[in-house]
């Protein structure tokens, strides 16, 4: 499969995981609950856990908070074989994954997080470390914001 079909794929599910958790309100107990919940957080069962919980609450800050647990994981990447097995189980995770791996919060980590799904995959596992690194590389979309022109000494 190439880079474009997975990054498809993870962008439909994606889609439709952020459907379903728009049909519920993330209240304001919520996002103390999230915040919570999500600051506790030194697992992957723990992470899996509060997204499952708290997915519906997955923007601002909430997402920020989500992405730091992650990224503390993945950079440490113990028991990674329970991330696999999670996010091989379900697509909507898979895609909460790659999306926060994504985020711009976690470029200087992802070097050090493509070194581990390539180097220290777990066995078994191998697809997921192949489809992960995949779609890592997938290039970021294009910034389409206007040119500025330039200004050349001679000009007032």
């Amino acid at each position: 499969m190439n880079m474009k079909a997975i990054a498809g794929i993870f962008a439909a599910v994606a889609i439709f995981g952020t459907a379903q958790a728009a049909d519920k309100t993330c209240t304001r107990a919520d996002i103390g609950n999230a915040q919570r919940a999500i600051d506790a957080i030194v697992t992957w069962p723990q992470l899996r856990k509060a997204w499952a919980d708290y997915k519906h609450c997955d923007t601002g800050d909430i997402a920020d908070q989500y992405t730091d647990a992650l990224l503390r994981l993945a950079v440490a990447w113990k028991n990674g074989d329970t991330l696999a097995a999670d996010a091989e189980k379900d697509p909507g995770y898979k895609a909460f994954i790659v999306a926060h791996l994504k985020s711009p919060a976690a470029k200087d980590d992802l070097p050090s997080i493509k070194g581990r799904l390539k180097s220290s995959c777990p066995k078994g596992h191998e697809a997921f470390c192949t489809e992960m690194g995949d779609a890592l590389k997938a290039e970021a979309p294009l910034n389409l914001a206007p040119l500025q022109p330039l200004k050349s000494e001679g000009t007032k």
